[in-house]
């Protein structure tokens, strides 16, 4: 798949040098790149300099001009605001066979950043390391200091997000936002090369980072600093003259972030906020977090009324997004027919040949990937319905034996077997189902304290708390939908709602962790396979 995406890619790019007869020179693309840094710094709008980037890069590199590499990197920051992590992948690794002395460490030092970041959102976590690892070697190389403390802040804060990914080190997530809130306040704010404007986008981008690290990550949360940290973004927003796509990010997590208290009024004003500046950007990823804050929020207001509105827009924009994925093809042989009619008539026989292959490799890349992507999807299906089958067969055998394990532990063989005992029955009476289980809660009804309730499950139920809890709601749903084809009817919030989440996103990405399905891939294809076909 990825090699039939490269060889597309490769040609959509070439097809747009063909038959241009005259060169343009390095001055020239130098003044239009940075005359499009001026429009994107001043609106936060890429879509319509995207077009303009790619032909600037063809031009560049086909006349092997030192700027191809900062067209290059411009393309990839473009790509990466319109959440298109394939794409920036493949600039990336182009871009690599055009470092040379010329080129500038922070560019580079920004290129390894952006590709690691989008290999991570894509799972190549190990791929994903090797590259910040090679974006933090080009930090040091950088001469002027406020640009190198600037650089080093953007580092670290998105290497907060590989430890995020990775779910090893929690506290690394901290320590690396920190760390990156350090390096941007030390850039200094006279006659500096980073404006205070950058300066303080910045900040604020980290500290909105902290406030969800706080809200989601640590355990137990913490909504008190949370709420400092956004408090603190909020005001910057209000007094500096922020990037219209870092205040849309920051009303994003200030919805999510009072949703989640439970103060709807706020979610909604932010929500709007924030909706009204994606209007301007244009990030349906954005969009459609803000459709669902609005939706929830309402609907917990008793306002069904805008509540019904914003589902309605919600699902509109999912199904376009996925049409938009299943037709990329022909948006691509659209671009090629319009700009195939501007061209010289002598250009015409090679548009014809182009416009062949990116028919046959799309089509063929799409049967490829839905071919594929079936097929482990299916795998996946087969092993979780196994799984069901098992644990259910386990829990007989249990209940006939009416046994339970006995297991030596360094806390105490009798208090870790108490613990086990009690673990066994709050699973067998659902009480993991309740939404404000916590630990402290579930040790104090226990009668033990948190330090040894949680090395009993992480030695024995080989989870930390979180995970353990996910893990039970995520199997006690899968068994419903499994064992009653009425909760197939149901709605990812109503589902989300029965095992105990607040929150549907959430327990989207848990159900997805713990099965490798997403619940509506499971639901369509318990339906394909236990449902009779109607004709």
């Amino acid at each position: 798949m990825r090699a039939y995406q490269s060889i597309l890619f490769l040609i959509i790019l070439h097809l747009f040098a063909l038959g241009k007869g005259q060169s343009i020179s390095e001055e020239q693309l130098k003044k239009e790149l940075h005359e499009i840094q001026h429009k994107i710094g001043g609106t936060s709008i890429v879509t319509t300099t995207i077009k303009q980037l790619e032909k600037s890069y063809i031009a560049a590199k086909e006349n092997k001009y030192n700027v191809a590499f900062s067209i290059g990197v411009e393309l990839m920051r473009t790509y990466s605001t319109l959440d298109n992590s394939e794409k920036v992948i493949e600039v990336s690794t182009d871009l690599e066979n055009h470092i040379n002395e010329e080129s500038s460490p922070q560019e580079v030092s920004n290129m390894y950043k952006m590709k690691a970041t989008s290999l991570g959102a894509l799972g190549f976590l190990e791929d994903s390391h090797k590259a910040y690892q090679a974006s933090k070697r080009y930090l040091g190389k950088i001469k002027d200091k406020d640009v190198r403390h600037y650089y080093s802040s953007l580092f670290y804060s998105n290497y907060a997000g590989y430890f995020d990914q990775s779910k090893k080190q929690p506290d690394s997530v901290r320590l690396a936002l920190i760390k990156g809130l350090a390096e941007a306040e030390k850039i200094s704010e006279k006659k500096s090369s980073i404006s205070p404007e950058k300066k303080y986008d910045l900040i604020l981008s980290i500290q909105a980072n902290l406030t969800l690290y706080y809200l989601w990550i640590i355990t137990p949360n913490d909504p008190k600093t949370a709420e400092m940290y956004l408090l603190k973004s909020l005001k910057i927003a209000e007094n500096m003259d922020i990037s219209s796509l870092n205040k849309m990010n920051l009303y994003r997590t200030a919805g999510d972030f009072y949703f989640d208290q439970k103060n709807n009024d706020k979610a909604i004003y932010y929500a709007q906020k924030g909706l009204e500046l994606e209007r301007k950007i244009s990030s349906p990823s954005s969009r459609e977090v803000f459709y669902e804050i609005l939706t929830e929020a309402y609907l917990a207001k008793n306002n069904t009324l805008e509540g019904k509105k914003y589902n309605q827009l919600l699902t509109v924009l999912r199904d376009s997004i996925r049409t938009a994925d299943k037709h990329s093809v022909n948006k691509v042989t659209t671009a090629i027919k319009k700009e195939k009619d501007k061209e010289k008539t002598s250009s015409v026989r090679n548009y014809l040949y182009v416009f062949f292959i990116v028919i046959v490799l799309g089509c063929g890349g799409i049967w490829y990937y839905w071919k594929n992507r079936n097929k482990v999807l299916q795998q996946r299906f087969q092993e979780l319905i196994s799984k069901i089958k098992q644990e259910s067969e386990n829990q007989k055998d249990e209940e006939e034996k009416g046994e339970e394990k006995t297991i030596k532990a360094p806390i105490g063989e009798g208090t870790v077997n108490q613990l086990l005992s009690k673990l066994s029955k709050f699973e067998k009476t659902e009480k993991y189902l309740k939404n404000d289980i916590t630990i402290a809660s579930m040790a104090s009804s226990f009668g033990t304290n948190t330090k040894y309730l949680s090395e009993v499950i992480k030695s024995h139920k080989d989870n930390n708390f979180n995970h353990y809890i996910n893990r039970l709601r995520v199997e006690y749903i899968t068994r419903k939908l499994y064992e009653d084809e009425v909760y197939r009817k149901y709605k990812i919030t109503s589902l989300a709602e029965l095992c105990g989440y607040a929150n549907p996103r959430v327990f989207q990405t848990a159900f997805k962790k713990e099965t490798g399905l997403t619940a509506s891939d499971f639901i369509n294809s318990l339906k394909n396979e236990t449902e009779p076909e109607t004709v």
